[in-house]
């Protein structure tokens, strides 16, 4: 099948990476289902697969013949990690409120229209939502980390961005239109956090807030999970939270102008 490319694109390696994050994904997976997957044929996801267990970054399993990561892959995204020299502050932040307040608590950025974890402490290993794992995707548009960073964005930006976001309910509370969107962006910026109210899943409830650099542009947000809510604890939550935050951002170059 013909595969849209964009400038610069050479096809090859465009499909390395798509099965890198197949394979990334999914963790064991077959030959069969990496092609199928990503509609390719047999004989050339064959070829790159084998490639990459040649070059150490995937592994093929001698018994049943299925693929999966190596830790050489493993290496390269931790190297990406530890040369963002913000994350060894944010840890830190994380892992005390965790503690202090009996919650998960994560820290995401955005990328490629989605909101991706970083970082997630979980103070009981309960790990009650697979919204709060460490590198799982999530959309922007339900999730109170991926709200907080919309709402840095002008309304215009926000529009411009809405088509890529492959909108859908997860739950019958998730926000499906651009008005209700932009309405809740809204009331967000009056009080600088976004809530989750089991909008990307039943039982799970989130609070966040961005996180500016010296640009007062976001390099993230921190999310507080936790499986109830009530005005007393959205109040201890959030106010937690803003004041976490907001010694994060100063220690990240920050300031009020």
């Amino acid at each position: 099948m013909s595969e849209p490319k964009s400038p610069g694109s050479v096809q090859v390696i465009d499909r390395t990476f798509k099965i890198l994050e197949t394979i990334a994904r999914n963790g064991n997976v077959s030959l069969k289902d990496i092609y199928t997957t990503l509609g390719l044929n047999k004989a050339s996801t064959l070829r790159i697969v084998t490639a990459l267990c040649s070059n150490g970054y995937v592994y093929r399993d001698s018994v049943g013949g299925n693929y999966s990561l190596t830790f050489k892959a493993f290496e390269v995204g931790v190297y990406a990690v530890r040369n963002v020299n913000y994350i060894s502050f944010i840890k830190s932040f994380l892992e005390q409120m965790s503690s202090d307040l009996g919650v998960i608590a994560q820290f995401s950025v955005e990328d490629n229209n989605e909101l991706l974890c970083l970082e997630s402490y979980d103070p009981t290993g309960s790990s009650f939502s697979v919204y709060t794992r460490v590198g799982q995707r999530s959309p922007l548009y339900s999730t109170s980390a991926g709200k907080a960073i919309l709402s840095t964005y002008s309304n215009d930006e926000i529009r411009a961005k809405w088509p890529a976001m492959n909108v859908r309910a997860f739950t019958r509370n998730t926000i499906t239109s651009l008005d209700a969107l932009l309405q809740d962006i809204g009331q967000i910026r009056q009080r600088n956090y976004a809530m989750d109210n089991e909008e990307s899943e039943p039982g799970l409830f989130c609070i966040g807030t961005v996180l500016l650099n010296y640009n007062r542009r976001p390099i993230g947000a921190i999310s507080l999970s936790t499986n109830r809510m009530t005005e007393e604890i959205q109040q201890n939550l959030s106010s937690a939270l803003l004041d976490q935050s907001r010694q994060l951002s100063y220690m990240l170059g920050y300031s009020v102008r």
